[in-house]
């Protein structure tokens, strides 16, 4: 027998066959790899988009249950902590801290007094709430496993984000646009202005929402009075609108730091139309009305320009809605004295002279919008701001 002969032509198609066995795996090692680098880039954002979610709502219950510590309510740190855990667990949030910050999203420590660093910080479950606390600083982050990563070595991968939500005086958000002076008692008998500080107003228990049953507490009916100027109590919030266009579609005004002076509207040809539509759609519902003071003469709000008055705001009241009323009669009498269709007798703030009103209950009422620093009155609405 005798063996085949073996060319150098041969030598060379086996060398050739074994150099595209090579290329061929590692192209297929070089498809998989940028297949898993897709497919991973792809479900790394979906994961860090689910992690600033859930840090962003996390550090938002802990500045509710700070807003409510602001509002009078007893509210400790594990409160806060207890807040803040339970919303990142249920957004699968693995591991995280959080930190205590001011009104401005800067780190405080135990004292209350700002620190440069989150490692000098005072961290939400140590035991303490600074004094000057008003916000809640968030880092969270999660693990996630890979798909095709694990082919070239990669078994997980993990994701993180960081969120500050912030809690004070709200000092903007969308408002009826009328004005309740702090130091009204009632209009005198032409539907001027009284003179006699009733800065007493009782807070409500709000139900929670911005629609639902009656708050618990006193019912007040709040007049709508011109003032010594001769101005209604209507605010020109945005002057490219109408007054009646602005209870419909409410503009969101920012007012960073109070008071602040805002003009006034014609409120002839205003109360009526705003009247209409807060009855026919606001009623049952909690609106943010600011509140006008002043501080020089004895005009409650300083509006001696007339119709061509100033305002000055000092607050935002937040307000539930009963009814509104505009009449040409001087003596409304539903702006006067009544019992309520439940029995309840409501107190009327103004009225002798009004011919114009509106009647519910203050409420402390938690909303979103952008907030400020100072102390809270029984006047002020509290909100919630995410600022980072």
């Amino acid at each position: 027998m005798h063996s085949p002969l073996r060319t150098k032509s041969n030598d060379r198609r086996a060398g050739f066959r074994g150099q595209i066995v090579v290329i061929g795996a590692f192209g297929i090692i070089a498809l998989i790899a940028f297949g898993a680098l897709v497919l991973e880039g792809g479900n790394a954002y979906a994961q860090q988009r689910v992690v600033q979610n859930g840090a962003d709502a996390a550090a938002n219950a802990g500045a509710v249950t700070l807003a409510q510590r602001l509002a009078g309510a007893s509210k400790t740190d594990a409160q806060v902590l207890a807040a803040v855990t339970g919303v990142a667990t249920s957004n699968r949030i693995d591991t995280f801290t959080a930190y205590y910050t001011n009104v401005s999203g800067q780190y405080l420590n135990s004292s209350g007094v700002v620190v440069g660093s989150a490692g000098s910080a005072a961290v939400v479950g140590a035991g303490t709430i600074p004094t000057t606390a008003q916000g809640v600083a968030m880092s969270g982050s999660r693990s996630f496993p890979t798909f095709l990563g694990r082919a070239i070595g990669f078994n997980s991968f993990a994701a993180s984000a960081d969120a500050t939500v912030v809690t004070g005086r709200l000092a903007g958000g969308q408002f009826l646009p009328v004005v309740f002076p702090v130091s009204i008692v009632d209009c005198d008998t032409n539907g001027s202005l009284g003179s006699v500080p009733a800065d007493n107003w009782a807070l409500s228990q709000p139900d929670g929402s911005d629609a639902g049953p009656e708050p618990d507490g006193q019912e007040y009916i709040v007049p709508l009075c011109k003032t010594g100027g001769g101005s209604f109590q209507i605010l020109d919030l945005d002057p490219s609108q109408r007054c009646d266009d602005e209870v419909a579609n409410p503009p969101t005004i920012q007012w960073d730091v109070l008071p602040v002076d805002v003009q006034s509207d014609n409120g002839n040809n205003c109360a009526k139309p705003i009247a209409d539509y807060v009855n026919a759609n606001l009623v049952g519902h909690t609106v943010l009305i600011p509140i006008c003071d002043n501080t020089v003469g004895t005009d409650p709000c300083g509006t001696e320009g007339g119709s061509h008055a100033t305002y000055r705001i000092t607050r935002v009241a937040a307000f539930y809605i009963d009814y509104m009323s505009d009449t040409n009669n001087r003596n409304n009498p539903v702006c006067r004295n009544r019992t309520s269709a439940s029995g309840q007798s409501l107190v009327t703030i103004a009225g002798n002279g009004s011919s114009s009103c509106l009647a519910g209950w203050f409420v402390r009422y938690i909303d979103s919008g952008p907030v400020g620093s100072g102390s809270i009155t029984s006047t002020d609405a509290i909100g919630i701001q995410l600022i980072k």
